[in-house]
């Protein structure tokens, strides 16, 4: 699976970052039942709470191409024990094990991955709906100069943005390396930003900069179904 959405519930202002995180793990899956897979996901969240820290995110996705992935859960971790816990929850507390006996007969899963955020800001959980721009980068630390600059100058993003590397569970040359993400508060606010067919003078010197360093993979979007603290 290519395309994913990047969402958490964890502002990730850049002031907030460090070596022991925090970063996303991002788990996709096919199904045609996903009232089932709601229900589920919420017998799950009673029975095994998430240790401190963690959000989980249920994710659907709404313009992908043609990529298989119905829906995404995207997990977010404060740092690496947190982590750890959770992992080790899975193999100790039951209700996992009726999750995994509930969504087996009805979904696929299609991608699991970790993700590292290098630039951020806004808060995720006040948006509903997500622009997801994959791109392949050969030169990290330019990209990311012009990323930073585009988005202090630019007001395109009227909710959460975020940029992110690739970790474990991706292939580069078919993923990308990086992530970016627009949040809004909803479809509405989307829509009308899509409408805007001019792209502004800092997106234009954003590209000057860039072009040569990367190479888009693909653009989606994607929707909050519901979240878990």
């Amino acid at each position: 699976m290519k395309y994913f959405i990047l969402i958490t519930t964890i502002i990730f202002a850049a002031s907030s970052f460090a070596d022991d995180g925090p970063f996303l793990g991002i788990f996709g899956i096919k199904t045609n039942s996903p009232l089932e897979i709601v229900a589920a996901t919420d017998q799950l969240n009673k029975e095994c709470k998430n240790p401190d820290g963690v959000t989980v995110t249920l994710m659907s996705e709404n313009l992908n191409g043609s990529e298989e992935m119905t829906h995404s859960y995207l997990v977010g971790f404060p740092n690496n024990a947190a982590y750890v816990d959770w992992t080790n929850s899975i193999s100790s507390c039951p209700g996992w094990v009726k999750y995994f006996e509930a969504v087996q007969p009805i979904s696929e899963s299609v991608t699991e991955a970790l993700a590292f955020p290098l630039a951020g800001g806004g808060d995720a959980s006040k948006d509903t709906v997500f622009v997801n721009f994959f791109v392949n980068v050969s030169r990290p630390d330019k990209f990311l100069s012009a990323y930073n600059k585009l988005m202090e100058d630019n007001e395109g993003c009227p909710g959460s943005w975020g940029l992110f590397a690739m970790g474990p569970g991706v292939q580069p040359e078919e993923y990308g390396t990086h992530i970016a993400f627009c949040g809004y508060p909803d479809l509405a606010s989307y829509m009308e930003q899509a409408q805007v067919r001019v792209p502004t003078k800092e997106f234009q010197r954003f590209i000057r900069k860039t072009f040569r360093i990367s190479e888009i993979k693909g653009i989606t979007s994607s929707s909050v179904v519901k979240r878990y603290n």
